[in-house]
């Protein structure tokens, strides 16, 4: 099924719309020229540039969807980032009880995308095939690849595998009512979109297949990468769920904080109400 295909399938039954929140976790100061693959090439002088960490959590009907995990305090902390509150504790201000959760959607590998996976007990983790095959191959040890992820986390999913408790998706899949992912690799191996069915029309989670607004609007890719053709391809397919009218969100942009800030946001103080 293609991403298309997901919309008109979606239009032609009734689903139950999701609530999606942004949560805001962590932050970093850094250097366009530090983000941006090449940026020299752009012929623009450097400039201060602020990366936001989010992960998103899906609600209806009592139900309650984690997308993505956010890092370890700890990682984060060895490798300069700011953590503004700990992803459990920003859950449980959100009333999210982890050791309840059931399903745990990750969007791709990534340290900042699969910290904390102990802190959900009971859940099934829905992750791409192409994604854990990459991450539990010997190629993915070659240091420009294994500089993003964290050894003890890639363990960890695969003793989740072995235990039964992950389920894999291929293409475009609709893993539950509502939820559609889309694997697009480019910025990891089987990096996915997560397309929510909303009240207010479909809402596409990026993750890091455009961290930024800029990054999509300007088509200027961002440096860390798995493959740079595939990489614009994903932008191909997010423009065009943009323009059969879903709503884009870019994975670290602090842009969408501020831009849902007025109409939704949380009662914690660290996320905002998507739709």
């Amino acid at each position: 099924m293609t991403a298309a295909e997901h919309q008109e399938a979606s239009s032609a039954r009734a689903v139950r719309p999701w609530e999606v929140h942004a949560v805001r976790y962590a932050t970093l100061a850094a250097r366009k020229s530090d983000l941006f693959y090449r940026y020299e090439a752009y012929g623009e002088p450097d400039a201060d540039v602020e990366m936001a960490y989010y992960f998103w959590i899906l609600r209806r009907d009592g139900e309650t969807i984690v997308v993505d995990t956010g890092f370890d305090p700890a990682v984060g902390a060895r490798r300069g980032r700011t953590c503004v509150c700990p992803p459990v504790e920003a859950l449980e201000r959100l009333g999210v009880d982890t050791t309840t959760v059931s399903t745990v959607v990750i969007t791709h590998f990534h340290y900042d995308h699969v910290g904390n996976l102990d802190a959900f007990p009971v859940a099934e983790f829905i992750v791409p095939k192409r994604e854990l095959e990459f991450w539990t191959s010997p190629l993915a040890s070659r240091l420009q690849f294994a500089s993003h992820v964290e050894a003890e986390e890639i363990a960890s999913l695969r003793q989740l595998a072995a235990e039964g408790r992950v389920r894999v998706t291929e293409g475009t899949e609709e893993v539950l009512d509502g939820v559609t992912a889309v694997a697009v690799g480019g910025h990891s191996a089987g990096q996915q979109l997560t397309i929510v069915s909303s009240g207010g029309g479909d809402i596409v989670l990026a993750s890091d297949a455009v961290h930024f607004y800029e990054e999509l609007e300007l088509e200027r890719p961002f440096a860390v990468m798995h493959d740079l053709e595939r990489m614009y391809a994903a932008y191909e397919v997010l423009r065009g769920l943009a323009r059969d009218g879903a709503t884009v969100i870019p994975g670290h942009d602090p842009e969408v904080a501020r831009r849902y800030a007025a109409t939704g946001p949380g009662p914690d103080g660290i996320s905002v109400v998507i739709a």
